[in-house]
């Protein structure tokens, strides 16, 4: 996914460094716990086990899990000669900060690296949930809910980081919505197909807002509130594109430029964009 002007997002205020992996520095929005507290409160009027449940899902196993998504962008990022500035965790979710790729056909290769390392995630919980299952039902029939937390509490986390990860994998790849994974790899593709930039450009604006609108109506009738901000944010970083394309400057939307080349220096010397929209930032 990529917004303009998200360098200063990487570094903003209420931010803190988790330190480096690979060389790549990792921060922490300090809303995200509040994204934690949100999901903790949910579960106050259950057992304490449900609590419990949703502190260790939505704190350090969310935390791992979109980590390691962005790590995946930013391997397949390096990979294609691009630099990458950094990942940042926030309430939404996590991004990846990198220099923009030579073309459509790389940048659908960073796009789906971040959604792919879910597969193996999900094959590390499954192999998990097995002997759990076994130890609770005696068999090893595999059903999909996830268990009761007061029931079976291990059982109950595998369960629900297996889904988890079933869930962001489908939900970053499948939909088609910018600034989504699917919805890069939707432009992308686009592009591919002999397409103008600012043609793709307002394609990928249509379905963005519907997707969106679906997701934020959802979140209103579920009065999901972690719901609704996805649905708000996307909205916001769609209205963006709409603007570069008003303007006549969607070459210069992160989206829709495409300048690094492979073994460029580790900042990006885009002549077309100001340094601190130097930056694609991907979920």
């Amino acid at each position: 996914m990529a917004e303009p002007g998200s360098a200063q997002l990487l570094h903003s205020p209420g931010t803190v460094p988790l330190g480096s992996i690979f060389g790549i520095p990792i921060r922490l929005h300090m809303l995200f716990g509040a994204a934690v507290i949100l999901a903790v409160l949910g579960q106050v009027q259950n057992s304490w086990h449900h609590v419990l449940w949703a502190l260790l899902m939505f704190g350090p196993i969310l935390l791992l899990t979109v980590l390691i998504h962005e790590l995946g962008h930013c391997w397949a990022t390096r990979k294609v000669g691009a630099p990458v500035h950094g990942i940042l965790l926030w309430p939404l979710g996590g991004l990846a900060f990198v220099g923009h790729t030579s073309g459509p056909k790389s940048d659908i290769f960073v796009a789906v690296m971040g959604p792919l390392t879910h597969l193996p995630q999900m094959l590390i919980w499954f192999i998990m949930y097995i002997p759990s299952y076994h130890a609770t039902y005696g068999d090893y029939k595999f059903h999909f809910a996830i268990e009761d937390p007061q029931f079976d509490f291990w059982l109950s986390v595998v369960s629900g980081a297996l889904q988890l990860n079933l869930f962001l994998m489908a939900f970053n790849l499948l939909l088609p919505a910018y600034p989504l994974d699917g919805g890069r790899i939707f432009a992308d593709l686009l592009l591919l197909c002999g397409l103008g930039e600012v043609l793709a450009a307002q394609i990928t604006i249509a379905v963005a807002v519907l997707v969106a609108a679906g997701i934020l109506a959802w979140g209103i009738y579920e009065q999901a509130i972690l719901t609704v901000a996805v649905g708000a944010w996307m909205l916001y970083t769609t209205y963006e594109l709409f603007s570069a394309v008003r303007k006549g400057s969607v070459t210069r939307h992160p989206m829709f430029c495409y300048d690094a080349q492979p073994g460029q220096a580790e900042q990006p010397q885009n002549p077309i964009l100001p340094p601190n929209q130097q930056y694609s930032a991907r979920v």
